[in-house]
């Protein structure tokens, strides 16, 4: 077995399947075809290294399938035979499903001797259950631990195991140590997990999943909105149109009372094959010439209304519309992979941003808001890098004078205020350029890029300036350093530091 934990760092929300059932039962191939299929979505979606139908036979558990994300057979796993008591199976049913990202955290699992003999690290699994009665189970697993195997994930491998179990009990124990046939091809599940395997954002899952579901209901136009309840507007975000007299525009934003998609909702009506019949008096769907409809709901896992999936077409159904319910399964699974990949894309956006507010935490001063130390070094060594002949670089070390006599006298609250005041009167001596920040404490600093000449005037403009506003009022001590433009690198940016603080001390002595 491969290692499967791919996913670091933060943890991702995968796509959820929730309902699979009529679609995988539509398509065309062998009962072990569609399972084959099935165990490969399994392992993509849930990034583990292998997948598989585990059937009950007596006291034992026999592996009908195994199959990995790259479709391959699993020999190492398939047509295997234990005691059930010595399985993981065992515990998927006793338990009524199973969730491990690390199996050493759970000594039942540990002490399996397949847990070292497979080097199973992570593992999820659900009971196959058909008439009340379990047959089996339906499983995947990996050799590293888990970083991100979620509720999320097991409600996805629940839904399949209500298309597998019917397909397991089809196989028997007959089919343990025979291969399944890998030459049937199912066009449309292969689609599928290609579209859920290779996006990268929402347009990429969307586009192919909306073609797909074109290929599956026969419909002219298939599209996804996005709906803004509060806003009281629905949005087509992508469609897929096929016929050019009947397209619903992407873009189109429409008032959310009057669409078809509210009627739908409202109603619980997800087909509606005679609109006219039914909602003659909607002007949108007159305007846009729908005949027939078929939507239903992007909920995210909050059960909020995210948008709509939707499928119309101008000419109702011969057979007067009992065939569209047969379609329902496959918008619902794929709103649920939509809803999945917002969701995933949220996650991804709230952890940039929380990223980016810590570095700008890190590299801020909370009760001044200055530039914080971190800051200072590399702004110097920024700045001394590229120095021109005719510049120069001048820091000013400031400290406040006898601050500690401040908070003993007047308490931390006013020493706070106090440091406030001084960063505000630094602020006012600076340039929109320079570089004011705190180094904690009562020490600040004050650097500027600026011409040689003009160098020194700022220098004692600083060093004057030691009054301060502030209640109680202090005064500052200050001191300057220069490095000037092809003047030798001197000891960098520390050094140039060290050397204005030395200045500093030697102003406080005085």
């Amino acid at each position: 077995m491969q290692n499967s934990a791919r996913r670091t760092g933060e943890e991702c929300t995968l796509p959820a399947v929730t309902q699979l059932q009529e679609l995988l039962r539509s398509l065309p191939g062998p009962p072990d075809a569609v399972l084959h299929r099935l165990l490969v979505l399994v392992c993509e979606q849930l990034e583990l290294d292998v997948a598989f139908v585990g059937l009950l036979d007596g006291p034992d558990r026999v592996v009908a399938l195994a199959a990995g994300a790259d479709g391959t057979r699993h020999t190492g796993v398939e047509g295997r035979r234990e005691p059930l008591a010595e399985t993981y199976c065992r515990h998927v049913l006793e338990r009524g499903g199973l969730l491990e990202r690390d199996t050493s955290l759970d000594a039942d699992l540990s002490a399996l001797a397949l847990t070292e003999e497979l080097g199973l690290a992570c593992y999820a699994g659900v009971p196959l259950v058909l008439d009340g009665r379990p047959v089996g189970t339906l499983c995947a697993a990996g050799a590293a631990r888990h970083p991100s195997l979620s509720a999320r994930d097991l409600r996805m491998l629940q839904a399949l195991a209500e298309v597998a179990a019917p397909l397991a009990a089809q196989l028997g124990s007959d089919v343990v140590g025979t291969a399944p046939d890998r030459s049937a091809t199912l066009a449309d599940l292969d689609r599928l997990v290609a579209a859920t395997s290779g996006a990268t954002d929402l347009e990429s899952l969307a586009r192919p999943l909306l073609e797909v579901l074109h290929d599956v209901t026969g419909l002219a136009s298939t599209y996804l909105t996005t709906v803004d309840v509060a806003g009281g507007v629905q949005h087509v975000r992508l469609a897929h149109n096929t016929r050019a007299d009947f397209a619903l525009p992407e873009g189109l934003v429409v008032p959310w009372d009057d669409t078809l998609c509210k009627r739908s909702l409202d109603e619980g009506r997800a087909c509606t094959p005679d609109v006219q019949a039914v909602w003659g008096d909607s002007d949108a769907a007159r305007e846009l010439g729908i005949a027939v409809y078929v939507s239903v709901p992007v909920e995210l896992s909050d059960g909020r209304l995210w948008g709509t999936l939707c499928a119309a077409d101008p000419q109702a159904p011969a057979d007067g519309g009992p065939a569209l319910e047969r379609h329902l399964p496959a918008l619902r699974l794929f709103a649920r992979l939509v809803a999945g990949e917002v969701e995933r894309e949220a996650a991804l956006v709230a952890a940039r941003e929380t990223a980016a507010r810590a570095t700008a935490d890190a590299r801020t001063d909370p009760l001044t808001g200055l530039h914080g130390r971190r800051v200072v070094e590399p702004w110097l060594a920024e700045q001394l890098a590229d120095l021109g002949p005719g510049e120069a670089v001048l820091v000013a070390y400031v400290d406040v004078d006898r601050f500690k006599a401040v908070n003993d006298a007047h308490g931390h609250a006013a020493g706070d205020a106090v440091l406030v005041a001084v960063a505000d009167h630094l602020r006012a001596l600076s340039r929109p350029d320079d570089l004011v920040a705190r180094l904690g404490g009562d020490e600040f600093v004050l650097a500027a890029r600026l011409p040689v000449g003009a160098a020194e005037a700022l220098a004692r403009r600083l060093r004057e300036a030691s009054a301060v506003p502030s209640e109680p009022p202090v005064t500052l001590s200050t001191g300057t350093a220069v490095r000037a433009g092809g003047a030798g690198q001197g000891a960098g940016a520390a050094g140039l530091l060290a050397e204005a603080d030395a200045a500093m001390y030697r102003v406080k002595r005085r």
